[in-house]
């Protein structure tokens, strides 16, 4: 029975996305879980897996075309198998942008008579997908300018991207023609504009620091023993042809789960005056991309011991490292770990509506005092807690850090 291969959900708050690219053909043989397409989002591009093995029976939505959330994209299915309507969407008329595409933008831009928005009497209605006229207000695009190289003539967000980038040149070139040139010249740069990813990002930070009330706190965590603990369960996992991934990382996932168990008040959400306390752990770790970053979720971390956990983080980052359809969303704390850039405190910026988020430094080798007044050298951790202070005072937050320290300072802890 032939298949359907919805628009996925890449976030929470995504409703729609666009086709980037068919990787397979109509007629193509594919296997189940292979790569088939790809879409993209405001906040990532990503891979879409076939859902069955057979052939591509048909594209429904062509490059660049935009869908709906769970809105069918394409049907997979067995050769010569009959697409019925109940699995297939009426066809629609496909309009391919051409060079023309351009060239018609530039006279929109460059002819549209000044005070077009104050004519008098009914104008055509614009077809418009929500997604390009949200990237139409951040970008500033007049939508009566834009002509639509959607299905019958709907302005999708490429065609909103490419007026304003015309907008953006022809108003460099005016400046260029027009302004003078200063006594001493100023030194060269450059100007581009964001990416969708950068701008997602950047709304997100500045509505995390606007909404929330953050403060930080920081602390050294002594890892002589966590480190010694690290290598010797490596060495284990090597002789038992364990393929497990012990980074430092995942004993402080560990660690804060245990410590969230023991804090619950940190795990929770505060959404509109009300405080969600979650039993369940669900950690988002903060992964770098080349272009942004985001925050895979490993769901459940409270119910996966050491070995279980390596694999599930190394799994999450790895998947959306690759721009595929990964877990973005739910997370009710994160961590952030900048110790391989060699930093040591910073200021994490919390995830709304979590309460907490804990950055990770560089370990430093450090001389101190023990009980005996003895000199001995440890290798200490650099941590800084961020959170909520609407949900959290400062002494609970404290008494959180310092858990978290103690379970790093007695790593066999971490196994039970």
């Amino acid at each position: 029975m032939a298949t359907s291969i919805l628009m996925p959900k890449l976030g929470m708050t995504m409703t729609e996305g666009t086709v980037e690219e068919w990787l397979k053909q109509p007629g193509d043989t594919v296997k189940e879980g292979e790569g088939i397409v790809t879409i993209s989002s405001d906040k990532l591009t990503s891979e879409v897996e076939a859902p069955a093995d057979g052939i591509l029976l048909k594209v429904i939505k062509e490059m660049s075309e935009e869908a709906e959330v769970g809105e069918p994209i394409g049907i997979v299915g067995q050769a010569g198998e009959e697409v019925g309507e109940a699995t297939s969407t009426s066809e629609k008329e496909k309009t391919e942008p051409t060079a023309e595409v351009q060239e018609k933008a530039v006279q929109q831009v460059e002819q549209q008579p000044e005070g077009h928005q104050d004519m008098k009497g009914p104008q055509r209605k614009r077809r418009i997908s929500p997604a390009a006229r949200k990237k139409a207000k951040a970008l500033s695009v007049d939508i009566s300018k834009v002509t639509g190289t959607g299905p019958k003539g709907r302005i999708t967000r490429r065609d909103i991207e490419q007026v304003a980038e015309l907008q953006v040149a022809a108003t460099t070139t005016e400046e260029q023609v027009t302004t003078k040139p200063a006594v001493h010249e100023e030194e060269a740069m450059q100007v581009q504009g964001m990416s969708a990813m950068r701008k997602s990002i950047a709304a997100n930070m500045q509505h995390s620091l606007e909404s929330t009330a953050q403060l930080t706190l920081h602390r050294k965590a002594d890892i002589t023993n966590l480190l010694a603990f690290q290598k010797k369960m490596r060495t284990e996992a090597a002789e038992n042809n364990l393929d497990l991934k012990l980074t430092l990382t995942v004993f402080l996932a560990r660690a804060v789960t245990l410590s969230l168990q023991a804090h619950p008040e940190v795990n929770t959400h505060l959404i509109h005056d009300q405080l969600h306390q979650f039993e369940e752990v669900h950690l988002g770790i903060a992964t770098s991309l080349e272009d942004g970053l985001v925050v895979p979720v490993v769901k459940h971390a409270e119910r996966l011991p050491l070995g279980s956990l390596a694999k599930q983080m190394k799994h999450v980052t790895e998947t959306a490292r690759e721009g595929k359809n990964a877990e973005l969303s739910g997370a009710t704390f994160t961590i952030s770990n900048l110790g391989a850039q060699g930093i040591e405190y910073f200021t994490p910026i919390l995830n709304p509506p979590e309460s907490g988020i804990l950055g990770v430094g560089t370990f430093v080798q450090e001389l101190r005092l023990d009980e005996n007044e003895q000199v001995k050298q440890i290798i200490s951790l650099p941590l800084s807690l961020t959170f909520d202070h609407r949900v959290l005072d400062g002494a609970p937050a404290a008494e959180f850090l310092n858990t978290i320290a103690h379970y790093l300072a007695k790593p066999y802890l971490l196994l039970l």
